[in-house]
């Protein structure tokens, strides 16, 4: 994970779900509360994430929410 990023979510249909602001210089793992943007938890399915690094580059890849 890039020091500083914004990681955007979607659903696997283009969804809008969630996006994360990244900013720290010692680690590189982020932590997710599987919530939206209301505050409710997501349902089990695929989702995809985008991370935008702030040098401009982009990484697009999917995951799964199991419950």
């Amino acid at each position: 994970m890039p020091n500083t990023c914004t990681i955007s979510i979607y659903t696997i249909t283009g969804e809008f779900v969630q996006k994360i602001d990244h900013s720290n210089l010692y680690r590189g793992d982020v932590f997710w509360d599987l919530k939206n943007g209301q505050g409710e938890v997501v349902a089990p399915g695929l989702y995809i994430y985008v991370v935008e690094a702030s040098s401009g580059e982009k990484h697009i890849g999917k995951f799964a929410v199991v419950r």
